[in-house]
């Protein structure tokens, strides 16, 4: 009885040797990944602070700071003014330039559309600047120019050429009492305009003045003839074709008209020059 019990106590004591074997291996393998994680954490601070350092000289050094700025785009806006509504001063560093800041200063002008800005090391900026392009003149109490978005944009200046057509017919209190409305009837006048000088047909090649009318519609005065042509609303393709028709049929019998009405598609209606103030339909 003894001796088994020695050899049981044998099977119970082999386990407990190879526990505590298994606890060293268990050990090794958990201070080699401290090792690795220590090294990577140690060679990961060295990057850091190597690229601190690079990055600090660079900051520092002359050769990145701005020393040259090159502008394309300028019509209306001059460099200078440019120049000093973008504000880079100082020769500040191209690492640190905001790009977004500069752009912001330059989109505030009022001729400015858009703008795109590009740096080019070592130590140049490039501004390419969009410019508004006004399509007409809105008279209100003063003159301000619009684009062909609707866009009014500027003051005509004093001094300026009035080298676009008017819009005329509304005032700065209508605008504001009735925007919708105003809205629509400058957005009416541009697309006639636009219009006409797509399809460049007689007499109604250059446009002078257009007259929004809230009733009765848009009304043009072109530019060679001073001829009056009341346009209505809509169709203005069609309507330009038509009166084309009408005016070299007019000009084939040496027909003077004031004016001509192509409110109705199917009927224009040309008022003849002579006393009376006479109608006649084509």
């Amino acid at each position: 009885m003894s001796e088994f019990s020695t050899t049981q106590d044998g099977k119970f004591l082999r386990p407990n040797a190879r526990k505590e074997g298994g606890g060293g291996e268990k050990f090794q393998r958990i201070l080699i990944k401290t090792i690795r994680a220590t090294s990577y954490l140690l060679a990961l601070s060295f990057l850091i602070f190597l690229g601190h350092q690079v990055y600090t000289h660079l900051l520092e050094s002359p050769s990145f700071r701005v020393r040259q700025i090159e502008v394309r785009g300028c019509q209306k806006i001059g460099r200078e003014t440019l120049l000093s509504l973008a504000s880079i001063e100082g020769m500040p560093s191209l690492f640190t330039l905001r790009l977004g800041d500069v752009a912001k200063r330059l989109e505030s002008h009022p001729w400015i559309e858009c703008v795109v800005l590009r740096k080019a090391f070592p130590n140049k900026v490039l501004i390419e600047v969009e410019e508004r392009r006004p399509i007409a003149i809105l008279q209100l109490e003063e003159l301000y120019y619009i684009d062909a978005k609707g866009v009014i944009f500027s003051r005509v200046g004093d001094g300026e050429g009035y080298n676009y057509p008017f819009l005329t017919g509304l005032t700065r209190q209508a605008m504001g009492k009735e925007p919708e409305e105003s809205e629509r009837l400058i957005r009416k006048s541009l697309e006639l305009l636009i219009t006409a000088e797509k399809e460049r047909m007689p007499p109604v090649g250059e446009i002078s003045e257009i007259h929004m009318e809230r009733v009765s519609g848009i009304h043009c005065i072109t530019k060679t003839e001073g001829l009056e042509v009341s346009m209505g609303w809509n169709d203005f393709t069609e309507k330009l074709k038509r009166l084309s028709l009408v005016w070299a049929d007019l000009q084939k019998r040496g027909l003077s008209v004031p004016s001509i009405d192509c409110s109705d598609l199917n009927r224009m209606v040309a008022k003849k020059a002579s006393e009376g103030g006479e109608r006649g339909r084509r």
